[in-house]
């Protein structure tokens, strides 16, 4: 699948854990544009529901580590990955619970992530049962990527980012872009986009 309709179908079926919520429409667009993953080391950071994970094993990836905070994630991935694509895949796997402080201790090629980048602006206006899971953009949406990056070793940061966020705030980084898509919006962010925006996936180095 390369199409982020495609995957965010797939995403919408995969099993939930209470606390984890359904793969969005920016990580269906982060799943499909992981098409060169062969023969790297992926991180999947905030695994959630496993649906990084499992594009980046589809595409070949020799190994992927699936890292949230969230324990109940952490398990609800290894499971989706060995319900969707078996055991074989099930070998590439690692999973570990960690903090994105901790990124450090995991050497790769490729980490994904599609942070919580909502500011905090407009998060009143998130679902309070959902809010928790939106919190740490900051001001400019931003935060939750910027500590991702300054704990990682990876070689390459691979992030979806709404293209009205001020992505030039990322001072000292090579950007690439590597996907754009107009993607159906929250209701939250409409007051900064309207229904609907452009999203894009980020390739950004050191």
């Amino acid at each position: 699948m390369s199409d982020w309709r495609s995957w965010f179908a797939f995403g919408s079926v995969l099993p939930l854990a209470p606390g984890v919520h359904a793969p969005s429409r920016f990580s269906a667009l982060l799943a499909a544009a992981l098409d060169d993953c062969a023969g790297r080391t992926v991180i999947d950071a905030g695994c959630g529901a496993g649906l990084i994970t499992i594009a980046a094993l589809r595409a070949g990836a020799d190994r992927v580590v699936a890292i949230d905070i969230d324990p109940v994630a952490v398990e609800l991935t290894r499971a989706n990955v060995a319900r969707t694509i078996g055991g074989v895949s099930s070998a590439r796997l690692q999973t570990r619970q960690l903090d994105f402080r901790e990124l450090s201790r995991i050497d790769a090629d490729l980490l994904a992530v599609n942070p919580p980048q909502r500011p905090q602006s407009i998060l009143k206006s998130v679902e309070p049962d959902q809010r928790h899971l939106h919190e740490g953009g900051g001001p400019d949406g931003l935060d939750t990527l910027r500590l991702v990056l300054d704990h990682t070793a990876a070689a390459v940061v691979r992030t979806t980012a709404a293209d009205i966020l001020p992505s030039h705030n990322l001072e000292g980084r090579t950007c690439r872009r590597v996907l754009t898509a107009t993607l159906p919006m929250h209701r939250a962010w409409h007051p900064l986009t309207g229904p609907a925006a452009p999203v894009s996936v980020w390739d950004l180095r050191h």
